[in-house]
């Protein structure tokens, strides 16, 4: 990590630990040639030659549009054929690997480091009235995989019939995105024509590109699911309509049409997932050739990790990356040099996991303990990060408290190691000042009421989680205090994250490199939002409003000056209040089978880019002959 500047100045460039990848060093070339877009000359896959000759599909010509997305390959130009096969521990549950290998929005963060945003299905946009306004130009002549065409109808279907409609809004949108609000307001959607959408708010909208850049779904089919939508259809049910409607539903339904790579083909619950080129999808590579280059994409349902580390060192999957433990680092190593069948990647570091305290625990003594900042002190530099590090990261995890992180523009290392020194000693003194002693001498101090210091942890109980609440359970024994678990299936633990049944939640520290983007868990947002401090808008501390109105003042403004001052400020106020534990910042570790090509030797992680999945972009992805 980079040093700290002069305290007289702040960092808030990108830090020396971002992530870059260098597209000049492709053998494929840099531009398409302007005779291929003036001619048509484009190549499809072989797979559509005898639908296009028997006059059941378009020439690939007029399934393109006038000016297809052109992306240039990570390395080389593809050739078309063969199958991508990849592992999720569930097919309903894990609907968001599904999501960010392949789904698609207006606009998108650039492949495969994340480091700017760039058009996609929209072609531009530009902002008026000082940013209340924002015009979004469809790129012409998209059509969905059934050949209907995509227009702005589809995605207001979306916005205002089913993401702000709360009566059509599926059980899995519980929350709205904080980029589609200001001031708590939804921000207005509107059609001008066809293929322009008007989105307006009475401040600027700082934030809505990256929503729209976003890895989730931004449309919805009306010409088929308008027919459910009781807007649409005076016979329709609003239940009938949430069950069609979610993500698993609409992502896996055979025949469902997309504007994706690949079209669901086959869904055979609880057991896999395959898709089917798109044939009218709208890129090509920087020859002309129509994407994806891979027919298939397929995913089987293995609920157990360790079976998927294993399928992948066996050559029975191509890419592993979304299961992946740091842990598994010198077994996939050593198998990589034993076998030579696939490359092993480190990619980060990238916020590891955390420890959400409930600041609303049911449990009054919990709550009130919770709600002390030197109790929270002492439990972060209670805990030896630097053990945790060697013994279960192999020392690929950088130590790290409560603070924005790398590669946020508002990272600065003063703040991302403050509060993350392993300090027993003064972990206990800060304890015995905030009234919480060992009076019986058991090794366990007492609440105020006379009840033992005691809190449960919620963990899911695959993967490697119980080494690390272990060690973490030892440290915090060390000073006094008894961190109980309950270990559970991911179905059980997160519906007990949002309705505030848990004392401590343990889970990946999601939103730490861009917060902004992420606000709904680190400001208040709404109703019972963040989900650790459900009652924050009555009973949330002066802290936590000051830096909700910062954060809000930063998503309302598109001058940078004006957002690096707000973001100083929210982040400089949740570093000195530490309201959730973190462990730091680790590597990620990741492989790819050697038959595939275009792969990159570095991905982004972070969440707001879409976690390695949509980073990797699976459509320039072949399969060597």
């Amino acid at each position: 990590m980079p040093a700290d500047p002069p305290e007289d100045t702040d960092r808030t460039g990108p830090s020396s630990t971002a992530l870059t990848f260098d597209i000049n060093q492709t053998r494929a070339p840099m531009a398409i040639d302007p005779a291929i877009l003036a001619s048509r000359a484009f190549t499809q896959s072989p797979m559509w030659d005898r639908e296009v000759n028997a006059g059941l599909l378009p020439p690939v010509s007029d399934r393109l549009p006038p000016n297809p997305r052109v992306i240039i390959p990570f390395k080389e130009i593809g050739t078309y054929g063969g199958r991508i096969r990849r592992a999720i521990t569930g097919d309903i549950v894990q609907v968001p690997a599904t999501m960010k290998a392949k789904d698609e929005g207006l606009l998108t963060f650039s492949h495969p480091m994340g480091d700017s945003i760039e058009p996609n299905l929209a072609e531009r946009w530009e902002f008026k009235d000082g940013g209340r306004e924002l015009y979004v130009y469809i790129r012409e002549g998209i059509r969905w995989s059934d050949g209907h065409p995509f227009t702005a109808d589809d995605v207001l279907f979306f916005y205002n019939d089913l993401l702000f409609d709360d009566d059509g809004r599926p059980l899995d949108r519980s929350v709205i995105p904080s980029a589609y609000q200001v001031g708590g307001k939804p921000i207005e959607l509107e059609k001008v024509d066809d293929l322009t959408l008007k989105f307006s708010a009475d401040k600027p909208m700082g934030r809505i590109l990256y929503g729209l850049a976003s890895h989730d779904i931004f449309a919805l089919p009306l010409h088929v699911y308008g027919k459910w939508h009781p807007r649409h259809n005076p016979n329709a049910t609003y239940e009938e309509f949430r069950q069609r409607a979610t993500r698993a539903q609409f992502l896996y339904t055979e025949g469902n049409p997309t504007l994706a790579a690949w079209r669901p083909v086959q869904w055979v619950r609880g057991q896999r997932v395959v898709y089917e080129r798109n044939p009218y999808y709208w890129k090509v590579d920087t020859a002309g050739n129509q994407l994806p280059y891979v027919d298939n994409l397929e995913f089987t349902v293995i609920p157990e990790k360790q079976v998927i580390l294993l399928k992948f060192m066996n050559g029975e999957l191509d890419l592993f990356g979304r299961y992946s433990q740091i842990d598994m680092f010198q077994t996939l190593k050593q198998a990589e040099r034993e076998t030579g069948n696939f490359t092993v990647h480190l990619s980060g570091p990238t916020p590891a996991q955390v420890f959400y305290l409930n600041w609303d625990a049911p449990d009054p003594m919990v709550r009130q303990a919770f709600r002390n900042r030197d109790v929270r002190v002492a439990m972060s530099i209670g805990l030896n990060r630097e053990e945790i590090s060697q013994l279960l990261f192999y020392g690929f995890m950088v130590p790290a408290g409560h603070s924005f992180y790398p590669p946020s523009p508002f990272y600065s290392e003063k703040h991302f190691k403050r509060n993350s020194e392993y300090d027993p000693g003064r972990a206990r003194d800060l304890l015995e000042g905030a009234g919480y002693r060992d009076t019986d001498g058991d090794g366990v101090r007492e609440f105020p009421d006379g009840s033992p210091f005691e809190f449960t942890m919620d963990i899911v109980s695959a993967g490697g989680t119980r080494d690390i609440t272990e060690l973490v359970t030892s440290h915090w024994a060390d000073i006094g205090i008894k961190a109980n678990t309950f270990a559970a299936l991911r179905d059980i633990i997160v519906p007990r994250r949002y309705s505030g049944e848990f004392e401590l939640h343990y889970w990946w520290y999601d939103g730490a490199d861009d917060p902004l983007q992420d606000r709904f868990e680190w400001a208040i947002t709404g109703p019972n939002q963040p989900y650790w401090h459900p009652k924050a808008g009555e009973e949330g501390p002066p802290w936590l409003h000051e830096a909700t109105r910062a954060m809000e003042l930063a998503a309302t403004t598109t001058d940078p000056d004006t957002l690096r001052k707000y973001m100083i400020i929210a982040r400089d106020l949740h570093t000195n209040e530490i309201p959730a534990i973190p462990l730091g910042a680790a590597y990620r570790v990741w492989g790819a089978n050697n038959r595939l090509g275009n792969i990159p030797e570095d991905v982004s992680f972070g969440e707001t880019h879409g976690a390695w999945g949509r980073p990797l972009t699976h459509e320039q992805i072949f399969v060597r002959q």
